[in-house]
């Protein structure tokens, strides 16, 4: 089929500078491997695939440059893309306007997917089904019934929060107070020191604040449990900074959109690939890769039923009725209506020996455990 002239080209939109670089590199560099192996495996029907990223530094402005820069390009099929929920929503409407397929790893704004845009796929779970997950452990096998919201002044920080906040309310929990910080913060005695010592946990809702939050109420000897969103699932910037504070007291229980690994077959062989080319795993490497087989899958059915070089209404279609099963998720994955993986799972870990280990895992509401 393939005249060994054309190359199909995909896209990454992730930040690769930035606070958010550490994560961006990681999502970049496991697409990168998912696109070695396919090669290394034929390609395509022969096609080369090749990976062009892009950095759209944590920045709606810079990730709508991204998107109109890879919707300019008709050689590239699709996206694997972007990190920030705020960067994701605002590219998706350009890739909309132009049959660009998206998929996103990671954005985890409910927003995302409300609109039901045909083109645009969230990998990862949504905020409201992690966030109803996490409050739902905290009252009903932990017993917290007040809790101190702390969340960012970001789309995520605010998505997140609003999730427990909503959830927590709805089973008889209480929102003892509630806190607004700034992003790129790290001070936050003053905070601390103006809580309440009557509440039973602290949820943080955001990312790269949080293991700073957590050392100051350790430092001020609050002991009460810390909890958070996947924000602070994350090697370098939660568990690294945070260090000894993450055992003290009641210790911390983070959420996670993707089991431990070793929990789904494939995961371990993966990581193991994975470190040897770039080094450890820190985040959502999984997912980032299983994103990009996602999107090669699509191609490639789209090639089967063209019997040419595919264009990017065909790619959509293809995705939309995709059979695949990866090593993030346990179940084959399964669209719904919105672009939602119904497959994906919150997972919820504390911290032991300096690493995250798993203690529960749910699935989506509305599917069997």
């Amino acid at each position: 089929m393939n005249s060994g002239v054309e190359t199909i080209r995909i896209a990454i939109g992730a930040p690769l500078s930035g606070n958010g670089e550490v994560l961006g590199v990681e999502m970049a560099q496991a697409v990168e491997l998912a696109v070695e192996e396919q090669n290394a495996s034929g390609g395509i029907a022969g096609f080369v695939i090749a990976a062009e990223k892009a950095d759209d530094q944590g920045s709606v402005e810079t990730g709508r440059q991204v998107a109109d820069d890879f919707c300019g390009r008709p050689d590239v099929l699709g996206v694997v893309g972007h990190y920030n929920s705020n960067v994701t929503l605002a590219a998706a409407e350009i890739y909309a306007a132009h049959n660009l397929g998206m998929i996103t790893p990671i954005a985890s704004d409910t927003a995302l997917t409300e609109r039901a845009l045909p083109n645009v796929f969230r990998f990862t779970n949504r905020d409201d089904q992690t966030g109803a997950a996490i409050a739902r452990h905290l009252h009903d096998v932990l017993g917290k019934r007040r809790a101190v919201l702390v969340e960012t002044e970001t789309m995520y920080g605010h998505s997140m929060g609003c999730a427990f906040s909503r959830a927590f309310l709805s089973l008889g929990g209480r929102i003892a107070e509630r806190r607004t910080v700034r992003e790129g913060s790290r001070h936050f005695d003053p905070l601390v020191a103006s809580l309440r010592a009557n509440f039973d946990v602290l949820f943080y809702g955001g990312s790269f604040e949080g293991a700073y939050i957590l050392k100051a109420m350790r430092h001020a000897g609050l002991r009460q449990l810390f909890a958070s969103g996947d924000g602070c699932w994350d090697t370098t910037n939660f568990l690294e900074p945070a260090g000894d504070a993450a055992t003290v007291g009641e210790g911390v229980l983070v959420l996670s959109a993707t089991p431990e690994l070793g929990r789904v077959a494939g995961s371990n062989e993966f990581a193991a690939r994975y470190m040897a080319r770039f080094g450890p795993i820190g985040n959502y490497a999984v997912n980032s890769y299983d994103a990009a087989r996602v999107l090669i899958a699509a191609i490639k059915d789209a090639v089967d039923d063209a019997k040419r070089y595919p264009d990017r209404s065909g790619v959509v279609a293809a995705m939309r009725n995709l059979h695949f099963r990866g090593i993030a998720y346990r179940d084959p994955l399964e669209w719904d209506q919105k672009g939602d993986n119904l497959a994906a799972v919150t997972a919820l870990n504390v911290v032991e020996s300096g690493r995250f280990r798993q203690v529960a895992e749910t699935p989506q509401a509305g599917r069997a455990a």
